[in-house]
C-alpha cells in the first residue's frame, strides 16, 4: 500500500510525502514568483494583459522576454488569449534571468458562486488537468501553483484544495514534485489541513492491512439466515426487490460507480470474518455482474496527442528490458497506490461499458476479487510453475486485495485476463541481471483467461511493464536489489 507521510518543515511549509516515492507535494507559505522550479502556475485573466495581483508581480520578476512572449499571444489572440480552464507555456529563465523558474504556464481561473459552484469545479480542474498537460509535454518535473481563484474570484480555499487534490492523482503522470505556494496564511492553514485529512483517509486504508494479521478484532458474526434468502444481493437488507430480484429498489439505481463502491465495501466487511466468508458473499455477488457487463478493447498503439509518456518507465524498457519490447512506448499512469487497476481502465479509455458510466478501477478490484477467490484453485493448479514466488492466496485476498488503492500483487494478474478477456503479456526489467527469479518467471510471460470467449487476437493483448517510480540507484558498479513498485502498459509505436 502506498501510504502518504507527513512532514512539518517549519511552521509555513509542510511535505506529504507518498510512500513508494511517486510524488511529493509541498505546501507552503511564500511568494510564488520567487519560488524556483521547472514550472510557476500564473494566474491570468483571458487577455493576459496583467492588470495587478500575482500576475503582475510575475512578469516584473520574469522580466522583458517573458512579457514579450506573453504580450505576443495576446495581441495575436486578442480576447480569447487564454479562455477561462485553458494553459499556455512560456519560457521565462534565461541567461540574463537566472534565477527564476524555467516555465511559467499561465491559467485562467474561473469565477466562483454558490450558484455555479459545479461549473466553477469543473474548470478549476480543466486548469489543472491543462496545465499538468504542458508539463508533461516538456517533460517538467516540478511544478509550483498558487490558490487557484481564491482571491478575486472568491472560490472557497477548502473546496479549492479538494480540487487540486483530486486533480493531482488523475494528471501529475511524470511530475514528481507539486507544490502549492501561497501567500495567504489563512489559505496555508487550510490547504494543509485538506491535504492532511487526504493522507489520513490514505493510511488508514493502509492501516487496516497492515494491522489486520496481528490486532486482536471484534468481529462480526455470520448471518445464520441465508445470505440470499428475501434479502437485497447488495445491501444485504430486506427491502422490496427490483433488478432480477437481487438488488433492492434503492440499490438497482445507484449510479455504477457508487454500486461497486458499496460492493467492495461488502467484501471488506466479509474479510473482517474470514477468507471463507468472502467466498461465500461472492458467490452472492457475482450475479450482479450480469446486470453490469462491460465490452472490452484495450488501446494497443501509442498516441501522442492521446497518450502521456512515462519518462521513469521507458528508461527501464530501454536499458533493461528485451529487445522485443524496445520498439514500445509506457504510457503515463496514476502512481497512487492502484495503478494495476488504474492501467486497465485507463486502456479501455476510462473502462467502456455497454451503458455510458464509465468502469472505474474499484469496480475492476471488485470482480478480479470474486474472479480470483471463488477459482482460486484452478489459478494455483495452472500456474504452478510461479509457486515460488506466490504469497498465500487465502491471506493476500482476505487482508490486501479488498482494499481500494492497495498494492496488486501476482495473483491480481492471474485472474485479470478472465476478468477481461484479454491477454496480458507481462514485461520484467533485467534490474538485477539475468539471474534474477522474478526476470526469469515473469519476463515474457503470457496470462491467458481461464475461460474464453471466442479467440483472444493481437488486438486484445495488453503488455504491462513491471517498473518502479524512480529510476534504479547505482552503487559503483552494482546496483541495489531492485524491485518494482508500479505497472505501466507499454503500446506499440508502429
Amino acid at each position: 500500500m502506498s501510504g502518504i507521510t507527513i512532514e512539518k518543515v517549519n511552521e509555513t511549509t509542510t511535505i506529504f510525502k507518498i510512500t513508494n516515492g511517486s510524488l511529493n507535494v509541498t505546501v507552503k507559505q511564500g511568494n510564488l514568483e520567487a519560488e524556483l522550479c521547472d514550472a510557476i502556475v500564473n494566474p491570468t485573466n483571458e487577455k493576459m494583459d496583467p492588470d495587478g495581483g500575482l500576475d503582475s508581480l510575475i512578469h516584473d520578476v520574469m522580466g522583458k522576454f517573458f512579457a514579450d512572449q506573453v504580450a505576443a499571444v495576446s495581441e495575436e489572440m486578442e480576447g480569447n488569449a487564454c479562455p477561462v480552464g485553458q494553459s499556455r507555456i512560456f519560457v521565462a529563465r534565461t541567461r540574463t534571468n537566472p534565477k527564476v523558474a524555467r516555465f511559467v504556464i499561465n491559467t485562467v481561473g474561473p469565477a466562483y458562486t454558490p450558484e455555479n459552484a459545479e461549473q466553477a469545479a469543473f474548470y478549476l480542474q480543466s486548469c489543472y488537468s491543462t496545465s499538468f498537460a504542458l508539463a508533461n509535454a516538456y517533460a517538467l518535473t516540478s511544478i509550483a501553483y498558487p490558490a487557484i481563484s481564491c482571491g478575486a474570484f472568491h472560490y472557497p480555499p477548502a473546496e479549492a484544495a479538494q480540487v487540486g487534490i483530486e486533480s493531482i492523482r488523475q494528471y501529475a503522470f511524470n511530475v514528481k514534485d507539486v507544490r502549492f505556494i501561497l501567500y495567504e496564511p489563512k489559505n496555508y492553514q487550510i490547504f494543509v489541513k485538506e491535504w492532511t485529512e487526504y493522507a489520513q483517509k490514505v493510511n488508514e486504508t493502509s492501516a487496516v492491512s497492515a494491522n489486520a494479521r496481528g490486532r486482536l478484532r471484534m468481529t462480526p458474526k455470520p448471518s445464520s439466515e441465508s445470505l440470499n434468502s428475501v434479502r437485497c444481493s447488495l445491501c444485504n437488507e430486506k427491502k422490496a426487490l427490483a433488478t432480477g430480484k437481487i438488488l433492492c429498489v434503492d440499490c438497482s439505481q445507484l449510479a455504477r460507480s457508487t454500486l461497486f463502491d458499496n460492493f467492495l465495501q461488502r467484501l471488506r466487511t466479509a474479510s473482517e470474518v474470514s477468507f471463507q466468508e468472502i467466498q461465500k458473499v461472492c458467490r452472492v455477488l457475482q450475479p450482479i455482474f450480469n446486470y453490469y457487463p462491460i465490452a472490452y478493447t484495450p488501446a494497443r498503439k501509442y498516441d501522442h496527442s492521446i497518450h502521456k509518456r512515462d519518462a521513469v518507465a521507458e528508461h527501464y524498457v530501454q536499458s533493461y528490458c528485451d529487445h522485443q519490447f524496445r520498439t514500445t512506448m509506457p504510457m503515463a499512469v496514476v502512481g497512487d497506490g492502484n495503478c494495476f487497476y488504474n492501467t486497465f481502465v485507463k486502456l479501455g479509455g476510462a473502462g467502456t461499458t455497454i451503458e455510458t458510466s464509465a468502469m472505474t478501477p474499484v469496480e475492476l478490484r471488485a470482480r478480479n476479487v470474486v474472479e480470483l477467490a471463488l477459482r482460486m484453485n484452478e489459478y494455483k493448479s495452472n500456474y504452478q510453475s510461479l509457486a515460488s514466488i506466490f504469497d498465500d492466496c487465502e491471506k493476500y485476498v482476505q487482508y490486501e486485495m479488498v482494499l481500494d488503492t492497495n498494492y496488486a500483487a501476482i495473483w491480481d494478474l492471474l485472474s485479470i485476463p478472465t476478468v477481461l478477456n484479454i491477454n496480458v503479456i507481462s514485461v520484467y526489467p533485467r534490474v538485477n541481471g539475468p539471474d534474477d527469479t522474478y526476470y526469469q518467471l515473469l519476463n515474457n510471460k503470457k496470462f491467458k483467461p481461464l475461460i474464453s470467449s471466442g479467440t483472444i487476437g493481437e488486438d486484445r493483448e495488453v503488455k504491462l511493464l513491471f517498473s518502479h517510480c524512480n529510476k534504479p540507484i547505482n552503487f559503483g558498479v552494482k546496483k541495489e536489489n531492485w524491485t518494482p513498485n508500479h505497472f505501466v502498459p507499454l503500446l506499440s509505436l508502429r
